[in-house]
């Protein structure tokens, strides 16, 4: 059952309503988004926060200082929040004492809020390198002319901000794009987060699974490579069987990361000449096959490894000497798949890059 309640800002009922679309609150006069209350009669529409504004209130900002409520700005000259640097032209809470302002949906924002596994907390400073507008407010902004307010959300590991002057603009051009966001401001900036960052977190956790495989391929390489070395020169059958169990298990590390980059790289499986088969191919590079040089050769090296160990244990078993004395062979094999990781890893890069530049 939907809220109805009376405001002192206006003389018919109002009712708590949710539109996909953005409104101007008749209230505070700031962009507004999801749930308000509204008087269909009027076309009057304002903020939940605005609706249940304290008369006095404080902020955690703002140590020992109350905040007034008032309806319109106080005084003759031009207020602008201290949170967002907006424009004061409507509801607001104002320190006589300090002379500080803050819109009512500003007052009321988050301290802190997670975002995938990414934990954000609201900052009293504006700081650099905006996810939004990537790059510190310019010098004639309001707020760079207050001596330093304005807040920004910073995540905890300090890799990711945003201004919060940032928030409202974010939203409008999502609007104005068709994207619908949350019925909340938290949800809002949720949804936000996932159109700016949410592809770089996936990216990041894929490429910590991907090198988990790589760092585990190297280290079993290394570790064949060695038993290689001792079972060829010591003849020790033991060395050879552990070996070659290294190197296949190696090899099937290579195949299981294979079968995860297929079923996380959004790959599609198509009939596309000039191959005279069907096989796999990237949606967002142009139809490009799956299975290039870079993708496969930490497959090829840890197979030539494989068969190389089965070799010498089959000498071995056999009580023949191997003729491979001194094989640098698994040393080169554990390296190219690593070199294999870091072709990926630039290609990774680049196309983040150019993911940026048409976002922006």
């Amino acid at each position: 059952m939907m809220e109805v309640i009376r405001h002192d800002s206006h003389p018919h009922e109002l009712e708590l309503k949710s539109y996909n679309k953005s409104y101007t609150c008749d209230g505070c006069k700031e962009f507004g988004f999801g749930s308000r209350f509204r008087c269909e009669q009027c076309n009057f529409d304002i903020h939940k926060e605005c609706v249940h504004a304290d008369q006095i209130t404080r902020h955690d900002f703002f140590k020992n200082t109350t905040f007034k409520f008032f309806p319109k700005p106080p005084g003759r000259h031009e207020r602008y929040c201290n949170a967002c640097g907006g424009d004061v032209g409507g509801f607001v809470y104002h320190c006589e004492e300090g002379g500080w302002d803050l819109h009512p949906c500003c007052h009321s924002l988050p301290s802190k809020f997670k975002f995938d596994y990414v934990e954000f907390r609201l900052h009293s400073k504006v700081l650099p390198m905006c996810l939004w507008c990537d790059k510190s407010l310019p010098k004639e902004s309001p707020l760079s002319a207050l001596l330093g307010p304005g807040w920004s959300y910073v995540s905890k590991c300090n890799k990711y901000n945003f201004h919060v002057s940032c928030a409202t603009r974010m939203m409008l051009q999502q609007y104005e794009k068709g994207i619908q966001l949350g019925n909340s401001l938290e949800q809002s900036i949720q949804v936000l987060l996932e159109i700016s960052i949410g592809s770089i977190l996936k990216r990041q956790r894929r490429r910590k699974i991907v090198m988990s495989f790589v760092i585990t391929n190297l280290v079993l390489e290394l570790i064949s490579a060695v038993l290689d070395q001792v079972s060829s020169s010591v003849n020790k059958i033991q060395c050879g069987l552990f070996g070659m169990l290294i190197s296949c298990v190696a090899m099937l590390t290579c195949i299981v990361e294979l079968i995860y980059e297929v079923q996380t790289e959004k790959l599609i499986w198509q009939w596309i000449s000039p191959l005279p088969f069907p096989w796999y191919y990237y949606q967002d590079q142009g139809r490009k096959p799956f299975g290039t040089f870079k993708d496969i050769v930490g497959l090829i090296c840890a197979f030539c490894q494989c068969v190389i160990a089965c070799i010498s244990y089959c000498y071995i078993q056999r009580h023949i000497d191997n003729p491979i004395k001194i094989s640098i062979f698994p040393i080169i094999f554990a390296f190219g798949i690593l070199f294999s990781q870091i072709l990926k890893n630039q290609d990774v890069e680049r196309s983040s890059r150019e993911n940026q530049m048409h976002s922006v």
